[in-house]
């Protein structure tokens, strides 16, 4: 897969009124529109966590949205007039792009997408830590959307990996919007078809952290002994529970 790639920022729309980040909403040169989370804002070990997901989700046939790592021209942010525009600073920031048309899925539609999908993405959520996808009758956060075709599209990565807790499990993952395939994960057969996916995208870690930028992965870009927490080995080792009968039991 294509290294990937870096866009130029042309304007700052707006600020998002949701979520915990407040993410930007900035055009690129070309005319696309992403939604943008910049280093001084969501933080290093955010992004990087946008960006590993993203790639190994891709490798497991997630729908994710699509991305690019954008910069900004001198004096635009210093001088922008939208507010907060300085957390866009700190280095490269994680763009995904906008899908035209989306919406986000509701609880009414959990029918319409496919199950091996729904498996997919809760077992994927679960490797990587990511308790952020909650949906029920009730309302929640699912961070799912679904695209003009009623295709999936799957986007928001930033708190995977945070914290690495060997308790997070049950209890967390029994408010994940596709829960109800936990059962499904158990049979013999599932089990094999999703791992082999999840372990070929594992097995490309070295070209995917590859793609992430210096002022991502180390405090100090000229020391390589001062990596944010979670270290990229501590997040290999999190996912390496793919190997364990632990992971598998404690589904």
């Amino acid at each position: 897969m294509p290294h990937p790639r870096y866009v130029e920022a042309a304007e700052i729309s707006h600020r998002s009124a949701q979520g915990t980040l407040r993410p930007f909403f900035v055009r690129d040169t070309q005319g696309d529109m992403y939604v943008v989370k910049g280093v001084d804002g969501a933080g290093a070990k955010a992004l990087t966590a946008e960006l590993l997901c993203a790639e190994l989700g891709r490798r497991c046939g997630l729908p994710i949205a699509d991305y690019a790592l954008m910069t900004f021209p001198r004096g635009m942010l210093e001088f922008s007039t939208i507010d907060g525009a300085s957390e866009l600073e700190g280095g490269p920031a994680f763009a995904s792009k906008v899908v035209p048309y989306c919406r986000e899925l509701t609880y009414e539609q959990l029918a319409e997408v496919p199950t091996e999908l729904q498996q997919r993405v809760l077992l994927f959520d679960m490797w990587v830590c990511n308790d952020d996808r909650n949906l029920s009758d009730q309302g929640g956060n699912v961070n799912l959307l679904l695209d003009a075709d009623g295709e999936l599209v799957v986007i928001d990565h930033n708190l995977a990996f945070d914290p690495i807790d060997p308790l997070i499990g049950e209890a967390s993952f029994n408010r994940h919007v596709f829960q109800a395939q936990r059962h499904a994960l158990h049979d013999l057969e599932v089990w094999a078809r999703h791992t082999e996916a999840l372990d070929s995208a594992l097995a490309d870690w070295d070209t995917i952290t590859d793609f992430l930028p210096e002022e991502w992965v180390y405090r100090d870009p000229d020391d390589p002994d001062t990596e944010f927490l979670p270290t990229l080995a501590d997040r290999y080792a999190w996912l390496q529970r793919l190997h364990e009968p632990t992971f598998w039991r404690d589904l």
